[in-house]
């Protein structure tokens, strides 16, 4: 290690006092996945699988839309304490009991998902809302306790700030007003790390400890789409044709987890403009897209034998199962390979991209296809990306100057 980059070696008999500054340069500095954030994913778990839940029971397009609404915010708040544990990481009583708090406000964001668009969306925003305010109170700590880190908690606490207002607003207000009031809320939320890219890169991200999370909340989303699987297999007391539809399904989410994690885990963002925020805000289609493919796929399995599959079943699968090849596509053109002298065959996103339009076409074009034809036309194309991945030739790589 350059030594202008070597770091003095933490003792680790007695945690910090509060939050930490990351190393001078995290590009050199290995970081992985704590114990806590591990704990606290759990109470993620159970809000993804209410996500779901709530996706099966409706897969209208007022039911795409209610999951989509409710989706966003919960990974947003999942992305908040990611990133803010990766730049202030710490490990003492105040930090674990704010932990242990976070995680009973998701559990309890988790029970408002049912019908949080409707009855329970005064309360879904309320607890959104206190979601928002614990991140910020962390953030007020980061700007008490370390001064090289205050411009960047200054501007969060500042947009983070606006956005709970729309969100408490809407809880007095009726529809369609209190979903303006959301969108207002998320746009803040969503936009405020763009306006703190000088603030965050005197304080960069470390690129093994980011990709490791992200990996991380796939594995959740595809432990969710097997759960869907399984309890549509078992709900058709496994006919030949249910299971069928159920292996091809797997396929897909198998084909996908090999194509995730053999580029993106090993890949670091490219340092352009706006390739950093790409690769972030694709994971929340991606995430989704494997969410609503897992939903589709459990309908397209409880299809009664012999009857056509219903059109929402059928968008809902194929329409999913495109953006996950989208979003896959996009991430993967916002990354390079994290090890130049031992680059790897990456599909090419126009493939992914060509997979997409197939999906599309089965959804518009194969009212009469059998549920199995439609899951195993996922999981086809994705080994077919998978396929051309293996027959690209290996990048030659770069020779470093003398």
């Amino acid at each position: 290690m350059h030594p202008r980059l070597a770091a003095p070696p933490q003792s680790h008999d007695k945690a910090p006092s509060g939050p930490t500054l990351p190393a001078t340069d995290t590009a050199h500095q290995e970081r992985r996945a704590t114990w806590s954030e591990l704990f606290c994913d759990l109470a993620y778990v159970v809000a993804v699988a209410q996500l779901a839940h709530g996706l099966k029971q409706a897969p209208t397009a007022a039911g795409v839309a209610a999951f989509a609404v409710l989706f966003v915010p919960v990974w947003w708040s999942w992305i908040g304490i990611t990133f803010y544990a990766d730049r202030f990481d710490s490990d003492n009583v105040v930090d674990r009991l704010l932990l242990a708090l976070h995680m009973l406000v998701v559990a309890a964001l988790a029970v408002q998902l049912h019908e949080g668009t409707g009855v329970n969306a005064p309360g879904f925003a309320l607890v959104y809302g206190v979601l928002r305010l614990l991140l910020i109170l962390q953030y007020a700590r980061v700007h008490w306790r370390l001064p090289a880190a205050r411009p960047l908690a200054r501007r969060y606490m500042a947009g983070f700030s606006l956005a709970v207002l729309p969100w408490l607003a809407s809880i007095f207000v009726a529809p369609p007003l209190r979903f303006a009031l959301w969108a207002a809320g998320l746009m803040i939320d969503l936009v405020t790390p763009l306006t703190a890219r000088s603030q965050q890169a005197a304080l960069p991200l470390s690129p093994s400890h980011l990709p490791e999370r992200f990996g991380l909340f796939t594995i959740i989303v595809l432990g969710e789409s097997l759960v869907a699987v399984v309890g549509g297999v078992a709900e058709q007391h496994q006919s030949p044709a249910s299971v069928l539809t159920a292996v091809l399904a797997f396929c897909f989410a198998f084909g996908i987890w090999w194509l995730y994690f053999d580029n993106v885990s090993h890949a670091i963002v490219h340092r352009t403009r706006f390739s950093g925020q790409t690769w972030v805000y694709m994971h929340l289609i991606l995430m989704m897209g494997l969410t609503a493919s897992g939903a589709g796929a459990e309908r397209l399995i409880n299809s009664p034998p012999g009857e056509p599959v219903a059109d929402s079943a059928r968008w809902l699968f194929c329409a999913a199962t495109a953006s996950c090849f989208v979003s896959l596509g996009a991430i993967l053109l916002a990354t390079a390979p994290l090890a130049p002298q031992r680059p790897r065959r990456q599909p090419r996103p126009t493939l992914l991209s060509a997979s997409a339009g197939v999906m599309l076409l089965i959804a518009a074009q194969g009212a009469r296809l059998r549920p199995f034809l439609m899951t195993g036309s996922a999981g086809l194309l994705t080994a077919l990306v998978l396929l051309a991945m293996r027959a690209l030739p290996r990048p030659t790589p770069k020779r470093e100057p003398d």
